[in-house]
């Protein structure tokens, strides 16, 4: 059977794709915007392609973190078969073609010309292609909520230096009492809006 090589550039609106066939030949070429109606569309084209051309078509991906869901589950879920390529071996391979300009439409190309030449690049030395495998239900769960406990660390953060600085402009000797985290000054800074009140109540709870 023949063997169709995609390429797939993630970004954060939209994914620019290229397919080659065994002669290099682009026969393929979508800007796909980040809309699920959109993406399912898509990949009724490619089920199309495959079935016209009697192939089975791959697909190497930069980027698989992040912006590449759920576009990738669902090309894995249509039985694609994916591989994720890291930035700097991208960046390596590029500079084979350093006279083209360079755009997220080229990065499409070149994965696939490298997706291509998979057999000869790819060494147990070297890793260059990872072949991206779908996820069970729980380790989805467990990514997920993962994700979520980061964006809440995130935000603490930034509303303690928030927190923090505007305390510096109206009340610096809240500073030197504790952390900023610190239950009584919490408990005491809610309860008080008199920022010298409150300074000389949390020195006499605090000692």
């Amino acid at each position: 059977m023949k063997r169709l090589s995609g390429g797939i550039d993630i970004g954060k609106d939209t994914h620019h794709v290229i397919i080659l066939d065994e002669k290099e030949e682009i026969i393929y070429q979508k800007l796909i915007p980040h809309l699920l109606g959109e993406m399912k569309q898509i990949i009724k084209e490619l089920k199309c392609l495959e079935k016209k051309e009697k192939a089975r078509l791959s697909f190497a991906l930069e980027g698989k973190n992040g912006y590449s869901n759920p576009l990738d589950r669902l090309l894995l879920s249509e039985g694609f078969t994916l591989y994720n390529v890291d930035n700097y071996k991208l960046k390596r391979f590029r500079e084979a073609f350093s006279g083209e300009r360079k755009d997220d439409n080229r990065d499409a190309l070149m994965l696939s010309k490298m997706l291509q030449l998979k057999q000869h690049i790819n060494s147990p030395q070297e890793k260059v292609f990872i072949e991206i495998t779908k996820p069970s239900i729980i380790t989805d769960s467990l990514k997920l909520l993962s994700r979520h406990q980061q964006i809440l660390i995130d935000e603490k953060v930034r509303l303690t230096n928030r927190l923090g600085k505007k305390l510096l402009e109206v009340c610096p000797e809240l500073l030197a009492l504790g952390k900023l985290n610190h239950q009584k000054i919490i408990s005491i800074l809610s309860s008080y809006p008199d920022f010298v009140y409150v300074t000389l109540k949390l020195h006499h709870s605090i000692n």
